[in-house]
C-alpha cells in the first residue's frame, strides 16, 4: 500500500496537515493576534517606556512594606538582640575566661623579663586569684588550667594547678 505513494505526494500531504495544525493552534490560542494580523490593524497596547525615557515614573516614597504591610511573627516567637541571647551567665561568657587569660599572659611576660621561677609565679598568681574569686567554681576552670599549663615556662602538676584556686 505504501508503494503507491511517492515522495512528492508524501511531502504535499505533510505540508497540508502541518498547515492545518498551525491554523487550528493559531485560532485556538492566538485568536486576537491572528485576526489582528489578518485585518491589518496594529495592536492596541503600546510598548512600555524604558528607564532612559522621560515618561517613566519613579516610586521614591514607597517602601516594600507599603504593598502588603509589615510581617507578623508566629505565636510564641520573639525577636531578641544578640546581646540579650546567651546560654550562660553574661559575666562568665563575656569576660571571665578572657580576663584571666590576659592576666596569666602578663604574669608569664613578667616571669620572662625577670627570670622568675615557680615561687615568683605563685606569688603573682595570688593577686589574680583574689581579683577573680569566681573562677574557682566556674565551668571554665579546666580551660583556664590548660591555658596556664601551656604558657608558664615550667612544669605544673595537676595538684599544683588545683591548689592555685584554693
Amino acid at each position: 500500500m505504501l508503494k503507491s505513494f511517492s515522495w512528492p505526494d508524501f511531502l504535499l500531504a505533510a505540508s497540508v496537515f502541518s498547515l492545518f495544525w498551525f491554523l487550528v493552534i493559531g485560532l485556538l490560542f492566538y485568536r486576537k493576534e491572528v485576526f489582528g494580523l489578518l485585518s491589518g490593524s496594529k495592536a492596541d497596547a503600546e510598548p512600555l517606556p524604558h528607564s532612559w525615557q522621560n515618561e517613566v515614573e519613579e516610586f521614591e516614597d514607597s517602601s516594600p512594606d507599603d504593598l502588603m504591610g509589615k510581617s507578623v511573627l508566629d505565636e510564641g516567637v520573639a525577636l531578641v538582640s544578640a546581646e540579650d541571647f546567651s546560654f550562660v551567665d553574661k559575666d562568665e561568657q563575656l569576660g571571665l575566661l578572657a580576663d584571666v587569660q590576659e592576666e596569666v599572659k602578663s604574669i608569664c611576660s613578667i616571669l620572662e623579663k625577670e627570670d622568675g621561677g615557680k615561687e615568683y609565679f605563685l606569688s603573682l598568681f595570688a593577686l589574680v586569684k583574689s581579683k577573680y574569686p569566681a573562677v574557682a567554681s566556674s565551668p571554665a576552670l579546666s580551660a583556664i588550667n590548660a591555658f596556664i599549663r601551656e604558657h608558664v615556662p615550667f612544669f605544673l602538676s595537676d595538684d599544683e594547678l588545683d591548689s592555685l584556686w584554693v
